[in-house]
């Protein structure tokens, strides 16, 4: 005996979830238009001019433009919405991270020297961010893998300090990197 196969329950379903989308997007279009009116009568203020940027940039990230996107972060890092600045440099600064960890990964050591720049710029977003929040967890765990791939190493043109001075005399070996990173590689 052939058993029927009963469509209703499976109607039932597709309806719910044409319906729900339905719901959703006249959601998402009235939501779209009440900006639109916001925009065009001038009626937004400065700090959700500042979202509204920092929203357009993390498109343009998705978008895979970072130009266009690290231009539109450095124009509201000064915002007065101290959320926005911090979250600007942090994505940023990941944003320099990602760029650097590439190069290095397509490229390998030979782009060394085109990875440094955009380290060096992610660690003055890190910090900058740090210093407008200075618990953030995640900016201080990237602040400190950037530091790990391009430690900061201090000239040895700087004015020793009466510290300095004494560690030498005493034969304490200085604090910090004493040589160019990298691993050693052995005697030849």
């Amino acid at each position: 005996m052939a058993r029927r196969l009963n469509i209703r329950p499976l109607m039932m379903v597709v309806l719910i979830a044409s319906v729900i989308t339905l719901v959703m997007s006249a959601r998402g279009l009235y939501l779209a238009n009440r900006y639109n009116d916001n925009l065009n009568s001038n009626r937004l203020h400065n700090s959700t001019q500042h979202e509204a940027v920092f929203a357009d940039a993390y498109l343009w990230k998705r978008k895979a433009n970072d130009q266009k996107s690290l231009a539109l972060y450095a124009s509201i890092t000064n915002s007065k919405d101290a959320s926005i600045a911090q979250s600007a440099h942090y994505n940023s600064a990941n944003i320099y991270l990602k760029q650097a960890l590439s190069l290095l990964d397509e490229h390998g050591l030979e782009a060394w020297d085109k990875a440094m720049p955009l380290l060096s710029l992610a660690k003055e977003s890190y910090r900058d961010a740090l210093r407008l929040k200075p618990e953030w967890m995640d900016a201080k765990y990237n602040y400190e893998l950037v530091l790990r791939l391009a430690p900061i190493i201090e000239s040895q043109g700087r004015k020793a300090s009466k510290e300095d001075e004494e560690e030498k005399d005493m034969g304490v070996p200085p604090d910090g990197w004493p040589s160019i990173p990298g691993f050693p590689r052995g005697m030849p």
